[in-house]
């Protein structure tokens, strides 16, 4: 239905880049650390191993409990979305045009 490049605030100070994704049922976001590099081989085969791993969440639509705006600095199109796993904070393009696509299908 929907897929965005977005960014997840892991924490204050921990924004990993992602993919937000939309189906019928779940939202699913892929995010990944980046930026590890250097020492040649070594360097390399760390490079893989932390992209590879996947940071993010995939939560069936019935299982939200609640989302809203959060803000982050003077960003406010911050997507909070409450399951009863945890609270996780998306940085999207959009805030109104999530919120109303997840009030229409949850």
């Amino acid at each position: 239905m929907k897929e965005e490049k977005v960014g997840y605030l892991k924490s204050k100070a921990n924004l990993l880049q992602g993919t937000l994704k939309l189906t019928d049922d779940r939202l699913i976001l892929e995010a990944h650390k980046t930026g590890v590099g250097g020492m040649g081989l070594l360097g390399s085969i760390l490079k893989r191993k932390v992209e590879n791993e996947n940071y993010g969440f995939d939560v069936a639509l019935n299982e939200i409990e609640g989302i809203k705006q959060g803000k982050q600095g003077l960003q406010k199109n911050i997507l909070e979305v409450k399951t009863n796993e945890g609270e996780y904070r998306i940085v999207v393009k959009s805030y109104d045009e999530w919120a109303n696509l997840l009030s229409q299908t949850s």
